[in-house]
Order: structure tokens, then C-alpha cells, then sequence
């Protein structure tokens, strides 16, 4: 039976949702009408995404058609309802929210409304919807066939067409943690709010909601344009089991490449994960192998040390930006200790696999590895005494996912991405991308 029940105004929309959903190693099933919900296929499936058809209805026949379709898939089975919403507001948002609050019968049912779609740069600051940084109606102007909220502030929306109570959460509550978020959940639900509007700017913000969510324990149904339903997902529809050890997950990478395109992926993981970063020192790795082998074992206590209280850790260049004043002082090291760049490269690249090897070592339940440019994942391989990886998958171009063959480490998941990679997103994507992984 179904675990999970999305209700979409329109198909293609729910099933960019469904794909999201088997993204999560689920099976999807998107229908159209009434009959597909007797088909074996949607019987047998953990998720059915029911598309009404209704974006260009009317509010009160939208508010009839999602209340019967509601009524319809309604279960004691199914952990998740979600409302998939257009990511620009088009269509009878409100009030097929309430047809879905209103079939479900729970009065303490909560609406958690995220109207954020990251992938697509669509964000939700101070209540206003951005399109990679722009208002909304700025950048779909003249584009829309239908157009999309008239004040581009979801809150309003809500605030102004929803007939029950709605309250609006902005950025400054995200920065005192999933417990606090959890705490305000449960404080307006008790109070008896019915739909709360969240602004959300980046996946781990949507991470962070889902896992207040969860933590609240309150009653809800997921609102949002897609991503925040499957995260909510790879949480309620697995036992606490294993959901402890996917949030328990730790995910160690190396970045030691010099471009100011790495430089960019790596400030975009600083801002948008919770991740301990240590800067490794290249030039004393060139140095003789005293100097060298206590920088390498600096990092290494530096990362260890605060194991405890971060997921996520990465050792990182110190140059990455390029600059006269780095040259100048890595071409004085090349001509002092007499070595070659392709000499010099091997020996740093050698050292962050060494680096790679003892983080390891102390802290062996690591799930899986990041590495950055062809020298640092060789060296890497080298130093954990792999044959090679097993490729399970593209995470993007340039940077594949798999898994450590042979030797102490085997099985070991890991993402090695291309230095040529040009996304800036690189890293961010495939640390989601390996969470996702891990949860399943």
C-alpha cells in the first residue's frame, strides 16, 4: 500500500515530484483519474501522486475536486501527504490546501508550506518568492501563460486567501537550530495555526525543516514544489532505525586543487552546510618531511578533534585563490628544494591521501569520502590501499559516485569529482547527492 500521497494540480509537476520520490529508491506511480487507483501498479507502490488537473479552475471547484480526490486516497497506511505546489504560485494554491487540510479531517493538522525549489535557484526570502535572485514577477513577466501570484509574497497569499490561521517563518529562526524550529512548530500548531510559511534559500535549509518537522512530532502536510516533500520522505517513510544512521552519516572530503572555480564550490559548502573546514598549509608539505608530516598530522587532529560535532568535515587547500604573491612563493619553494611542479604536485596530492588514510584510521565509521581532481583521488587511492572504485552512478558531469574495491576500506562509498568540474554547486550536489544515498 501507498506510504506516501501527493496531490498535484497538474501532471508534469507531479511527476517531476515523483521522479524526486525514486530519486529516494522508491516506487512512484503518477495517475490521472480514478481508475488508476485500483491498477495493481498504484496498489503496489510506496508513493502515488494523484494529478487533478485543476490549475485553471475556478478556487471552489479546485477546493471540490481535491477534497474528493483526498477522501479517495485517504489511509491509516500512508506516513506522508503532500500538496506539490507550482514553484511560481500559479494555480489555486490556498485553497486546494485547504480541500487537502479539510479531507484529511485532523483539526491540528499543520501546513508546512516551502516554497522553494533550490535546484532551480527559485528561494523564498522575507516571504517573497526569488528566481535566481530577482522577484518573481521580474523575471517571469511576458514568459507565463498563466501569471503567477500577484505580490510575489507567499505569506501574503496565504495570509490574505487561506481561511485559516497562517504564520510566516523568516531566516533569523534557522540560525538557533532543528530544535528550536521544532519547538516554534509546536507552539503554533498548539496555538492553532494551520499553515506556516518557512523562507528557505538552500537544501540544508530544507533538511533542517524536515527534521524539525519530524522532531515536532506535530501533524502536518507537506506543501512546497517538490524538494521538501522527497527530503520529508527519506525521513517518515524509513524506520527510526535507519533514519538515526543516515543523520548520523559522516562524510569526510579533501579539496587541493588552486582555481578560484574550487575556491567558489568550497565557500558555497561553508555557507550552506554545517561543515568543519581546515586549512592544509601546501608550501609546508613541500618542505622537508619533518615540516611536512607535522602539517599533515596538524589536519588530521584538527579534523578528529571536533569529529564529534559535525557531519560533515573537509581538508581544503590554503591557495585556492591565484594570486602573484602565491606564485611568487610557490616558484621560490620549486627552485629550493629543486623540484618540478609535476614533482611538487605529487608530493602534495601524496600528502592530502595520507591525510585521507589517518582521518580514517581514527575515526573508522566514516561512510563516505569526497575528492577533488584526478592527482588527489589517485593519491588517495594509493594511501587507503584500493585497486579502485566500483562506479554506481553520475552525480553530474565530471564527478561520478561509487564505492572503494579491495583493501581495508572496501565498500567505502565515494564521490571524486573532476577539477575541471565548472559548477559551482559541485560539492554542495554531491554531498546531497551522497545523503541521499546513504539514506536509502
Amino acid at each position: 500500500m501507498p506510504q506516501c500521497i501527493v496531490i498535484a494540480d497538474e501532471i508534469t509537476g507531479g511527476s517531476a515530484v515523483g521522479a524526486l520520490l525514486e530519486k529516494n529508491g522508491n516506487t512512484v506511480c503518477s495517475v490521472i483519474n480514478t481508475k488508476g487507483l485500483k491498477d495493481p501498479c498504484t496498489q503496489n507502490s510506496d508513493c502515488v501522486i494523484f494529478s487533478t488537473n485543476s490549475r485553471k479552475l475556478t478556487a471552489q471547484q479546485s477546493y471540490q475536486i481535491v477534497f474528493s480526490s483526498a477522501k479517495l486516497l485517504k489511509s491509516d497506511d500512508v506516513k506522508l501527504y503532500a500538496k506539490r505546489i507550482d514553484p511560481a504560485m500559479r494555480g489555486n494554491t490556498c485553497a486546494e490546501t485547504e480541500a487537502l487540510l479539510d479531507a484529511l479531517g485532523d483539526k491540528n493538522r499543520v501546513a508546512i508550506v516551502v516554497p522553494a525549489f533550490p535546484a532551480l535557484k527559485r528561494t523564498n526570502v522575507g516571504g517573497y518568492i526569488l528566481v535566481d535572485g530577482k522577484p518573481l514577477q521580474k523575471s517571469l513577466e511576458g514568459l507565463e501563460d498563466l501569471q503567477p501570484a500577484h505580490s510575489g509574497r507567499v505569506a501574503d497569499l496565504f495570509t490574505e486567501k487561506f481561511r485559516y490561521k497562517t504564520e510566516a517563518i523568516h531566516l533569523k529562526e534557522f540560525l538557533h537550530g532543528t530544535e528550536h524550529l521544532a519547538n516554534i512548530f509546536k507552539e503554533l500548531a498548539k496555538n492553532g495555526t494551520r499553515a506556516i510559511v518557512l523562507d528557505c534559500t538552500s537544501q540544508e535549509e530544507i533538511n533542517t525543516i524536515a527534521d524539525a518537522v519530524v522532531m515536532s512530532k506535530i501533524k502536518f502536510l507537506a506543501v512546497d514544489p517538490g524538494p521538501f516533500t522527497a527530503t520529508l520522505a527519506r525521513k517518515v517513510m524509513r524506520t527510526k532505525k535507519v533514519a538515526h544512521e543516515a543523520s548520523a552519516a559522516k562524510i569526510f572530503g579533501i579539496v587541493g586543487g588552486v582555481n578560484p572555480l574550487i575556491s567558489a564550490q568550497v565557500e558555497k559548502l561553508r555557507l550552506e552546510e554545517k561543515v568543519n573546514i581546515v586549512t592544509v598549509h601546501n608550501l609546508e608539505l613541500l618542505e622537508d618531511m619533518q615540516r611536512r608530516n607535522a602539517e599533515i598530522n596538524r589536519v588530521v587532529d584538527e579534523i578528529t578533534t571536533k569529529y564529534n560535532n559535525f557531519s560533515i568535515a573537509f581538508a581544503v587547500s590554503d591557495n585556492m585563490e591565484i594570486n602573484n604573491q602565491l606564485t611568487d612563493e610557490y616558484q621560490e619553494m620549486l627552485l629550493k628544494t629543486n623540484r618540478t611542479q609535476a614533482e611538487a604536485l605529487d608530493i602534495i596530492a601524496t600528502a592530502y591521501g595520507q591525510i585521507v588514510s589517518k582521518v580514517l584510521e581514527k575515526t573508522p565509521d566514516i561512510q563516505a569520502l569526497y575528492t577533488k581532481g584526478a592527482e588527489y583521488t589517485l593519491a588517495t587511492c594509493r594511501e587507503v590501499k584500493t585497486i579502485g572504485l566500483k562506479i554506481l552512478g553520475q552525480v553530474l558531469p565530471l564527478t561520478s559516485y561509487g564505492e572503494i574495491i579491495d583493501g581495508p576500506y572496501e565498500g567505502l562509498k565515494c564521490v571524486t569529482s573532476a577539477s575541471s568540474a565548472t559548477d559551482t554547486n559541485t560539492i554542495i550536489d554531491s554531498i546531497q547527492y551522497i545523503k541521499r544515498k546513504l539514506a536509502i
